[in-house]
């Protein structure tokens, strides 16, 4: 048995699940400061082998580490310190290369160059190139949130200007609609409070939500294209609330847009196949099926329990 652990910005997840992927435990909870820790408390009645985890980044992947984690209860905190006290083998990797893995093992197997999308808190993206996990120098091959869409933004985000993740995240879409709309010089019927409700109001017939929300796919198609061009993959999925809740308006506006800016053959777009489940089935990939990559970081890594 395998327990999955999906570190979030906002949620955490534990499951405990069969090498098939077949889910036998499942909780939640909010992210703490030492989410590997309140995760390992969560599950220490339950029986298990070994442990993947899928966590938001920036990572030192080496050290099992989160560095600079912009959204996040604490920027900084360990991943393999609590796992080495288990005494069992463990995997870690960025929250959306578990969640490209899980898709190429689970439910794309035959699929060689595919990329995950998600659009929740933040925006991140794993890629599987020609069969093989992209991981980078750190674990931080696709910080792709950090992609600068719009140079002539004013919405700060993360110490930068014109970020993908600042414009078009769950995280961050109410300030950037605010900045924008008093940019434009129109004004909404009521003043949103969370993300869902910048399209609830657009969905209502709201002029100033309409405009930002062809705003947001133009910023979101700059960034697919982005992608596309990068990793030239047949298969793009797409994940996260953000995008997922708003699946045909995100679906229709981005395919659209992305017409006729590419130089690679359109990609593909598919929804994430696992819902809420994606990293976390990702993780279980890690153990399951582990990419050559990872093994390079000196993966799987096994403590001393105390």
């Amino acid at each position: 048995m395998i327990l999955g652990i999906d570190i979030g910005a906002t949620w955490t997840r534990v499951v405990l699940a069969k090498e098939n992927g077949e889910f036998v435990k499942r909780e939640k909870f909010r992210t703490t400061p030492d989410p590997v820790g309140t995760a390992l408390g969560v599950a220490k009645e339950w029986d298990y082998d070994s442990v993947g985890v899928g966590s938001i980044g920036p990572l030192d992947l080496r050290q099992g580490l989160v560095v600079a984690s912009a959204n996040a209860p604490s920027g900084k905190f360990s991943i393999a310190e609590p796992l080495l006290r288990t005494g069992k083998p463990f995997y870690i990797a960025n929250d959306c290369v578990s969640g490209v893995w899980g898709e190429h093992v689970y439910r794309w197997k035959d699929v060689k160059n595919m990329v995950y999308l998600t659009f929740s808190t933040g925006i991140g993206a794993g890629a599987v190139v020609d069969g093989n996990l992209l991981l980078g120098k750190d674990g931080n091959a696709h910080e792709v949130g950090y992609i600068v869409v719009d140079l002539s933004s004013e919405i700060a985000c993360c110490g930068g200007i014109g970020y993908w993740e600042g414009i078009a995240s769950g995280g961050h879409l109410v300030d950037a609609f605010n900045v924008m709309v008093k940019k434009w010089g129109v004004k909404p019927k009521e003043n949103p409070k969370e993300a869902p409700d910048v399209f609830r109001l657009a969905s209502e017939g709201d002029k100033a939500a309409e405009k930002f929300i062809d705003y947001w796919l133009d910023i979101n198609a700059a960034g697919i294209v982005t992608v596309s061009v990068s990793y030239d993959p047949e298969l793009i999925v797409i994940g996260g609330s953000v995008a997922l809740n708003n699946w045909g308006l995100f679906y229709d506006g981005v395919r659209d847009r992305i017409r006729g800016h590419l130089r690679v053959a359109e990609p593909r777009l598919e929804r994430a196949s696992f819902g809420d489940d994606e990293v976390a089935m990702g993780a279980i990939a890690l153990v399951y099926n582990t990419p050559t990559s990872l093994k390079a970081f000196n993966y799987p890594r096994k403590g001393g329990a105390k």
